[in-house]
């Protein structure tokens, strides 16, 4: 039997005092009752008479007898409580017992008298524990996370269906196997033995599931939904939810609530606290949390929003902090929760879509960098997603969960030719959307190896099989040097629906690091201001931009938009110089004919949050493709820019 109670001695005292006035209470009952229930009338002459009086007769030595044994302990207990208030807490729980036996023999002799005439309870025992208030089911939507396309390396932001995202939260299965470190280079690092890795099926809360919900590969992160209480004001409430986090990373999982009037007006507050590092004892483990209190008078809807803090100053910072089971339930039965839907999309036809693919840099190294004026002319006179983040470290699994909808358990770069998944390139080849991803410094169209300045991991496309297993004409006609780009636009009915426009390693704002001068300035750039390529990469957006804005193909009828981003933050090493949580620059520039059509013109500043899923979403609704997986299936596409 566990305690919560806490005793101070002076309270402990006042309670002996009026303890002693219930004492005397009890012996006077008792012996008002004794001439009831000492003496019993004499029956009458008939059979039946002499049954009863003998029936309650003996119910009435056994009240006299129960009465004692009320008194003795009452004594007892005051003896106790006035002899120690220290150990109060032993004696809380040998009392408990006692008590329990009391009330079990106080409720049989009430209820004998009826068993024996009616054969039922005269008073039926209460179920351990039960409120008497009825509650409500769990009102959250996908509360155990389990309706997801989880990272399966757990190195991956994911769409979480149900929560509106702040950061790069993630969804892991439980058991998975965790890389040592997500690896920049072409190859993974080997997996952690299990114990050092994610939480197992065997550390899963009761009722689990498959999966849990954890902070991300970077910086702090929150998963929020709404939820409807109209009718529920005034009713008790229940925040509930298993949390936990990994051996000794001391990020921390918290869940509140926010009630809130008709009008949005914050009417009160609760949380259920954190389960820290010192509460796991440098285990990886979840324990459970809960606080229960009344809603405020007036409230309409809650706010629920699971806070997954980071505290790690190591390794790019992941937040190990996880959540399971999160519930919040009611004093209103008539309440259920909303069902899960597939977010609105008010993203609208595009003609043509080009896509500029930048590398590592955050918002803090270009806005108001120096080096990016070009770059900064278009944040501050176009179309800007302002909280835009990117999904992972390394660089790669950016560029392909683009085209795919998942990172597929690749926590690294690899070359080519290791997905073999559906693609937004089957789907556009099945459609008949023409496509074309251009890099700078291919030597032939079609080019599968890297050669040069040109890395064949510049583009996304060949490390699915469907691409790299293709004929050499498919190739050839999808993978094109980007001085092809400028005479693809000469003619909009034969331009590409979709163009992947990519940076050599001069120019895409990480590298080259071919060098040892190279290196040393990449190496400069990581411990100070983080601007090594920034003016190249710059000179070459400017570069590519004017090309498509001078082309046929943007001044017709038909609809263009350009959008731009980098793939990741500085952080690309994961060793925490220039973490900025992957808070990247996206910008959109529509032609005139993308404005008639509903587009947002620019000056535009949209402050939704927004992922690399969500840029995918409105690729799919720009082109009119069907979703790949749960990811792109409930990102929130960048609706803001249409109008």
């Amino acid at each position: 039997m566990s305690s919560f109670l806490i005793a101070a001695p002076e309270a402990l005292a006042a309670a002996s005092a009026d303890l002693s006035g219930i004492g005397e209470a009890i012996r006077e009952a008792r012996a008002s009752a004794a001439p009831a229930t000492t003496v019993i009338p004499p029956a009458a002459a008939d059979e039946v008479s002499a049954a009863i009086t003998r029936l309650l007769g003996n119910y009435a030595a056994d009240f006299q007898a129960l009465s004692a044994r009320t008194a003795a302990f009452h004594v007892g207990f005051v003896q106790t409580l006035l002899h120690s208030a220290s150990a109060f807490a032993g004696t809380e729980a040998a009392n408990g017992s006692s008590l329990q036996n009391l009330k079990q023999d106080l409720l049989g002799l009430i209820n004998a008298p009826s068993y024996a005439l009616t054969g039922r309870p005269l008073i039926a025992p209460g179920a351990p524990g039960t409120s008497a208030t009825p509650m409500s089911q769990n009102l959250l939507v996908n509360p155990g996370f389990e309706v997801a396309d989880p990272s399966v390396s757990g190195y991956s932001g994911v769409t979480i269906p149900g929560w509106t995202e702040t950061g790069t939260p993630t969804v892991i299965p439980y058991g998975a196997l965790r890389a040592t470190y997500p690896s920049p280079l072409s190859f993974p690092f080997p997996n952690l033995p299990k114990f050092l890795g994610f939480p197992s099926l065997s550390q899963a809360p009761s009722g689990g599931g498959n999966n849990f919900a954890g902070g991300g590969p970077v910086a702090t992160s929150t998963i929020s939904q709404t939820v409807d209480l109209t009718g529920a004001a005034g009713t008790p409430y229940t925040l509930s939810a298993d949390l936990g986090g990994r051996l000794l990373n001391p990020s921390s999982a918290s869940v509140n609530v926010t009630f809130l009037s008709a009008n949005g007006a914050v009417l009160g507050t609760g949380s259920t606290g954190s389960v820290t590092l010192l509460d796991r004892l440098g285990f990886t483990e979840f324990q459970p949390r809960e606080i229960s209190g009344m809603i405020p008078a007036g409230t309409t809807s809650a706010v629920v929003t699971t806070t997954f803090a980071d505290h790690n100053l190591i390794l790019g910072r992941y937040n190990d902090a996880y959540a399971d089971n999160v519930s919040l339930t009611v004093g209103d039965p008539s309440l259920t929760p909303a069902q899960l839907t597939v977010p609105t999309s008010n993203v609208g036809h595009i003609d043509h879509v080009q896509l500029i693919y930048m590398e590592n840099k955050g918002v803090g190294d270009i806005i108001g960098s120096p080096n990016a004026p070009y770059i900064n002319s278009l944040i501050k006179t176009q179309d800007y997603v302002s909280n835009y983040y990117a999904l992972s470290h390394p660089s790669d699994p950016n560029y392909f969960r683009i085209m795919g909808g998942s990172d597929f358990g690749i926590a690294y770069n690899p070359a080519s030719n290791v997905i073999n998944a559906p693609s937004l390139m089957q789907e556009m080849d099945q459609a008949g959307i023409t496509w074309v991803g251009y890099a700078q410094g291919m030597p032939f169209p079609g080019a599968t190896m890297s050669q040069g300045n040109y890395a064949s991991d510049a583009l996304p496309f060949l490390e699915f099989g469907y691409v790299f297993n293709n004929t050499p004409a498919y190739l050839q006609t999808h993978l094109l040097p980007l001085t092809q780009l400028s005479t693809d636009l000469a003619n909009p009915n034969t331009a590409p629906r979709f163009a992947w426009i990519a940076a050599d390693e001069a120019n895409n704002m990480e590298g080259p690091v071919d060098s040892p001068l190279s290196e040393a300035r990449w190496l400069a750039s990581q411990l100070t201001t983080h601007q090594y390529n920034v003016a190249a990469g710059d000179a070459f957006v400017q570069q590519e931009v004017q090309t498509i804005e001078a082309s046929p193909t943007w001044n017709s009828s038909q609809s263009d938009v350009i959008y731009i981003t980098m793939d990741e933050d500085f952080n690309n090493i994961s060793l925490g110089f220039g973490n900025e949580g992957n808070h990247v620059v996206m910008i959109a520039i529509p032609n005139q004919a993308a404005i008639n059509a509903g587009f947002q013109p620019g000056p535009f500043v949209d402050p939704n949050y927004a992922n690399q899923y969500s840029l995918m979403a409105t690729i799919e609704g720009n082109l009119g493709l069907a979703p790949l997986t749960a990811n792109d299936m409930y990102a929130e596409p960048m609706n803001a820019l249409w109008k």
